[in-house]
């Protein structure tokens, strides 16, 4: 395992009591790593910085909207400002999003878009230069979805397009961190459907799980924990995908998630195939019924 005594990292979306950044910082800082967490609601992040500490946990939080440029370089100037260097700088925070495409609003679009694309977008411009700057080896994240990615939630438009997105600008960032020459990893989150409150309530998940079981998709609930610890892997493999394989799988959860593992697979080679042979994506669309044409 890798020490992380000494490095700081930093994690976005970060105060939520049932979420994947304040698991990974939680994680983190038991591995020996000083953790900066930040998030929308400051009030949630005072009580979640408030146990971390009470814990023992070298933990601070910077109330940060990361739809605001400027707020997101205020939480660059605090990590480094207080600690001199930052060596995982991980852009998780995003919401859930519907999205019609057949009328005139535009606002809830906006939101998702400013959270969930601009979020990292704006996180890799505030950190990306400095870590560069700093020469020393560090990690770059961003989380997207499945939803996103190995298959399409078209109903729920704005948060696949954005998670689709987040997967082009993180291969793009290796593509020019690679050309730099720059020690820095960048990674892909792939979380499995996880029990956090991404919908509001995290009981909704369980209606999400269900609709995607109907849909045909072997869908399998995660604990936020457990994609914390897929994170963590990642970091330490300084690996582009953080996702869970079958080896993890058996080692970690006893084979659970294996059914899960194996369809996503199928359903990435299906889009390539799709993509050679010109047909339509009805096969990989998610929520709702497939159609032939």
């Amino acid at each position: 395992m890798e020490d992380f005594s000494g490095q700081v990292a930093v994690v976005t979306g970060g105060a939520s009591a049932r979420g994947i950044g304040r698991a990974t910082g939680t994680l983190l800082a038991r591995q020996g790593a000083t953790v900066v967490l930040a998030d929308v609601n400051a009030e949630a992040l005072a009580a979640t910085v408030d146990e971390l500490v009470g814990e023992g946990l070298d933990v601070a939080g910077v109330p940060t909207d990361v739809a605001d440029y400027a707020s997101v370089q205020h939480l660059a100037e605090e990590a480094f400002g207080r600690h001199g260097h930052v060596d995982i700088a991980f852009f998780n925070a995003g919401i859930g999003g519907g999205g019609s495409l057949f009328d005139d609003e535009l606002a809830s679009w906006q939101r998702v878009v400013g959270v969930n694309f601009y979020g990292p977008l704006h996180g890799i411009k505030a950190f990306v230069p400095r870590m560069i700057a700093q020469g020393t080896h560090g990690h770059v994240l961003a989380t997207s979805s499945g939803a996103g990615a190995s298959g399409t939630m078209y109903t729920g438009a704005s948060y696949a397009t954005t998670k689709a997105a987040v997967i082009s600008l993180m291969e793009c960032l290796h593509g020019q961190l690679r050309d730099q020459g720059a020690d820095l990893v960048a990674t892909v989150v792939m979380p499995p459907l996880a029990r956090t409150h991404l919908a509001g309530d995290p009981a909704y998940m369980d209606f999400v799980l269900k609709s995607l079981e109907a849909s045909g998709v072997p869908a399998v609930m995660a604990e936020p924990e457990e994609v914390a610890h897929t994170v963590l892997e990642a970091i330490v493999a300084d690996s582009f995908w953080a996702h869970g394989s079958h080896e993890q799988d058996g080692r970690l959860w006893d084979g659970r998630f294996g059914p899960m593992i194996d369809w996503e697979d199928g359903i990435v080679r299906a889009r390539a195939d799709a993509l050679v042979d010109r047909t339509p994506p009805d096969p990989y669309l998610w929520g709702g019924q497939a159609r032939s044409r």
